[in-house]
């Protein structure tokens, strides 16, 4: 008869084990099941987000090559609207600055050509001092 409820005993206590076992791995496949799911989840914002981004590069890009296309023609349109008169009056601007160099810059110019530095190293000491 002891023996009998000790038997029992241990069979209902191995049961409830048991029954604690698949619980635990019914809550561990959930869980696992969930993260897999918030995983994927992730995953396609972070998608979304990049796409978006690309797609928001590519349209900066585009404008900036429209901003410059229109710069383009605007500046070839002043340009033309200017005429050759304009290019002339340029080059005589630039004529007129080259002429007025003074008489001591041109001094200092041809003196700065004849001039070469010193080289100190193949002179003797007696010659240094």
């Amino acid at each position: 008869m002891e023996l009998q409820s000790l038997i029992d005993a241990h069979f209902e206590c191995r049961k409830k084990e048991e029954e604690e076992l698949i619980a635990l791995k019914e809550r561990i496949e959930k869980r696992r099941a969930e993260r897999a799911e918030q995983q994927r989840i992730r995953n396609e914002r972070d998608k979304e987000r990049q796409a978006r981004r690309e797609a928001e590069r590519i349209r900066k890009e585009e404008a900036d090559a429209m901003r410059k296309a229109e710069d383009e023609v605007k500046k070839k349109i002043a340009l033309t609207n200017m005429g050759s008169g304009f290019s002339s009056h340029l080059q005589r601007i630039d004529q007129k600055r080259g002429k007025k160099q003074t008489e001591r810059e041109k001094k200092k110019k041809i003196l700065a050509e004849r001039y070469k530095p010193m080289s100190f190293d193949d002179l003797s000491d007696d010659k240094l001092r």
